[in-house]
């Protein structure tokens, strides 16, 4: 889980974050430029890509559930792009997590 927060750390706010997410299904809120403001929730599922830029980098934004059980994790459609048995460690490793990678410019 990761809590509210601002991505407010680089020099240059006018450049956007990509944002990636691997493995399981998590739950995203997108809220204003106070945290009183109330969050729009969305589903981010393994492959999904946010771009945050313009007025949505001064948002908060948080990820406040993953869904690891197994009814919900939507890892089996991920599972099948990996039918190669020296690939099932990382099969295994993807079930019970998410993996996000950001992008952003900073310098």
């Amino acid at each position: 889980m990761l809590g509210g927060h601002l991505d407010d750390m680089e020099a240059d706010l006018s450049k956007p974050i990509v944002s990636i997410s691997l493995g399981c299904k998590a739950v995203f809120l997108l809220g204003g430029e106070s945290r009183q403001d109330p969050p729009i929730a969305m589903f981010l599922r393994s492959g999904d890509a946010v771009l945050m830029s313009g007025p949505a980098r001064q948002c908060f934004h948080g990820v406040p559930r993953i869904f690891t059980d197994p009814e919900n994790c939507d890892v089996p459609a991920f599972q099948s792009k990996f039918l190669d048995s020296s690939e099932a460690s990382f099969v295994d490793y993807i079930k019970g997590l998410r993996i996000n990678i950001n992008i952003r410019q900073v310098y």
